[in-house]
């Protein structure tokens, strides 16, 4: 199986890239993965004026989007790694979704809409938040599950969703941080 595996992390040092690090090593040897780190790669989030004059055609302007379309056409399963800022994803995640997942790719241009990325077997959500795992789903409504499991990616044919989300990773200590590595890495082998 191939993952395609997206972080969305400006900080190289980050528990998110500790997470990506330990998700990798625990995939099996049999299958493979394609890494796109959306910082690195200095993907510009933000849809121009332009860009959104084309999205209605399913066509684009930033030649990354050809080539962040092709990967993702190229995976079996898909992995997203970021922190949960204001209750959802950061903006670079936020514009890929935006301007990658375009009408005649990701889903056909009907009056209701069919989902097109069928061929994508599963996704896997890991984040990271500053407030318990509980609290964070009780008090914001389970914002993640809502807008990119059951919206944004279930939309597009991609399902079933898993989300691991790691609460208060910012002020807990080693030990908890070690024993989720520890579940991320099963967790991979597993797949």
């Amino acid at each position: 199986m191939h993952f395609h595996i997206i972080i969305d992390h400006p900080w190289q040092k980050s528990y998110t890239h500790c997470v990506l690090k330990t998700f990798i090593s625990g995939l099996n040897q049999h299958h493979s993965f394609d890494c796109l780190d959306l910082n690195q790669d200095r993907f510009n989030p933000v849809m121009t004026a332009d860009e959104l004059a084309l999205y209605t055609k399913g066509k684009y302007l930033d030649p990354k989007v050809g080539e962040y379309q092709s990967r993702l056409r190229s995976a079996d399963y898909l992995v997203l790694l970021f922190p949960i800022w204001w209750t959802v994803m950061p903006a670079a995640l936020k514009g890929w979704l935006d301007k990658v997942l375009l009408p005649g790719f990701a889903f056909t241009v009907d009056k209701v809409p069919k989902p097109m990325l069928t061929f994508i077997k599963g996704a896997t959500i890991l984040t990271t938040t500053a407030v318990s795992d509980e609290h964070h789903r009780s008090e914001y409504n389970n914002a993640i599950d809502w807008v990119l499991s059951k919206g944004t990616l279930n939309f597009c044919g991609i399902e079933p969703v898993t989300w691991l989300n790691f609460g208060e990773a910012g002020v807990t200590d080693r030990e908890q941080h070690d024993n989720w590595l520890k579940k991320v890495k099963q967790y991979a082998a597993n797949l």
